[in-house]
């Protein structure tokens, strides 16, 4: 093992500590952090009791692929300092569980859902976007759950857009590739 290995691993054994002792002093059974808990779980709730069940397969594979890019990009931006999580839901791993597992992803879903046409479904998206780069975000920087570094709030917007579409984009061929296969 090198020396940047070794350095590297030092530095994250600290992290490690750091932040084990930031999550007992300052973050759990916080107010913020009991916003996490019911952010985790409310949305799920929800969308449990509106799923269409006839189009389930396709509603929770759009969900999933949410997940998967919103996780990744949390994650990188956390790594390259753009945002750091002061309140975090867990004290290690998966940094902002409850947005990138439970609310991103159902809401993604739940516009998914009810929208049928491209027209409405990138106007649900855009207001979406709206309602969490401009609302949500900034009450999540107020209550210290999340601070921004180097990171503005008009590229969330543009992530969540560029999300969506993307993810709406896959889905719609996967159904095409099945509907193509059930023809022939």
């Amino acid at each position: 093992m090198d020396g940047f290995q070794k350095e590297l691993i030092t530095l994250q054994k600290k992290y490690a500590t750091l932040a084990i002792e930031n999550w007992f002093s300052v973050s759990v059974f916080t107010w913020s952090w009991w916003f996490l808990v019911f952010g985790l779980i409310l949305p799920w709730l929800i969308f449990i009791r509106y799923l269409d069940r006839n189009r389930v397969l396709h509603i929770w594979s759009f969900g999933l692929l949410v997940i998967i890019i919103t996780t990744f990009i949390d994650d990188l931006g956390s790594e390259l300092g753009l945002w750091i999580y002061p309140i975090k839901f867990i004290p290690l791993g998966l940094l902002a569980y409850p947005f990138d597992f439970s609310i991103l992803p159902v809401a993604y879903m739940l516009v998914y859902q009810c929208t049928n046409t491209w027209k409405t479904f990138n106007i649900s998206l855009f207001a979406l976007a709206i309602i969490f780069a401009f609302i949500g975000e900034p009450i999540s920087v107020r209550m210290g759950i999340v601070e921004y570094v180097n990171w503005d709030y008009i590229y969330s917007f543009v992530f969540y857009i560029f999300t969506g579409i993307i993810v709406r984009v896959i889905i719609q061929k996967w159904i095409d590739i099945q509907e193509s296969r059930i023809v022939n």
